[in-house]
């Protein structure tokens, strides 16, 4: 059964949701379900958007989140349901900070201690000292949302080429619209500078709740940002084998922002050593505020006992 665009947006609306199971003053748990990418595993970007809906849920509704950080522990299984067990560390006039633990069977599969604010006013300012060559335009490589293709439109002519399992990805238009400045194709093991810029907006509009906004631009934030590490070393993301898979994740929310208008997720990798690559991500809107800042760390190993079960060697 083919769904339409409308039918997908509101699932993946509710997929960054968990429900409540128990709750106490200053604990709960909740649940949240599984979806297989086609990677053989939970995305690490489902886990997160999920572990945060129960930071928010737990806080309350006047606490925004305005950090996090998270380490995952174990890959998850997309056959079944992960449990969430929240719990205030502390609850102030201001803030609240709650770890929460991802499990399934038992086993942790994530944990993250999460940061949320009440509202208020604050001295602002958003100075683009890495990215931007004055104090005011984005930078013109990064070019604009309207210049450029989706990675679905540049992936239609590879169909046939990606793995069976990964193809439904890449076969229909996905809520969540990514356009690259620069469209890399995964399999690619050109060497290049470790930099990405990818603007990202839903198709569709959302529902105006800002919570809802921040999981999901946690869920889009562990797309491409990783991948960004292995650029120097002529290696691709789906190299036969190459091992990829994320160790730790860290947010902080600056200012309001929507999903539905674009947003540029500017990415650089300033080092990898020892198996693991290290990168970093700012979040743009287009009138040149800073909204999100990502950092991420994750295992990049050349495993030669590693052999891709579906399709044969790609061609770009």
């Amino acid at each position: 059964m083919v769904l339409s665009l409308a039918e997908r947006c509101a699932a993946l609306v509710k997929h960054v949701h968990v429900d409540e199971i128990l709750r106490r003053t200053s604990s709960g748990i909740y649940v949240g379900h599984s979806v297989d990418l086609g990677w053989g595993r939970v995305y690490g970007g489902q886990t997160m958007a999920q572990a945060l809906s129960a930071a928010q849920q737990l806080a309350g509704p006047e606490r925004k989140v305005h950090q996090f950080g998270c380490h995952f522990l174990r890959p998850g299984d997309v056959k079944h349901d992960v449990e969430f067990e929240a719990k205030k560390l502390s609850d102030g006039k201001s803030f609240s900070v709650v770890s929460v633990n991802a499990l399934q069977k038992g086993k942790a599969i994530l944990t993250m201690t999460a940061s949320l604010q009440t509202a208020e006013d604050g001295l602002t300012h958003s100075y683009q000292h890495r990215f931007a060559r004055d104090g005011a335009a984005l930078r013109p490589e990064w070019k604009r949302p309207e210049e450029l293709q989706s990675v679905y439109e540049h992936m239609q002519p590879y169909l046939q080429s990606i793995p069976a399992a990964l193809r439904p990805l890449y076969e229909q238009p996905q809520p969540l619209e990514v356009r690259p400045s620069e469209f890399i194709k995964p399999w690619d093991t050109t060497e290049r500078q470790p930099v990405r810029a990818n603007w990202v907006k839903s198709r569709l509009p959302l529902p105006s709740d800002p919570a809802l906004h921040a999981r999901l631009l946690s869920y889009i934030s562990d797309w491409g940002l990783l991948e960004t590490s292995v650029f120097p070393h002529k290696v691709g993301m789906w190299q036969a084998d190459m091992q990829m898979a994320s160790l730790s994740h860290n947010m902080v929310f600056h200012r309001p922002f929507k999903l539905d208008e674009w947003l540029c997720h500017a990415c650089y990798s300033p080092t990898s050593s020892g198996g693991r690559g290290y990168a970093l991500g700012e979040f743009w809107n287009e009138e040149g505020e800073l909204v999100a800042s990502t950092s991420q760390e994750g295992l990049i190993r050349i495993n030669k006992e590693l052999r891709r079960d579906e399709g044969g060697k790609f061609e770009g």
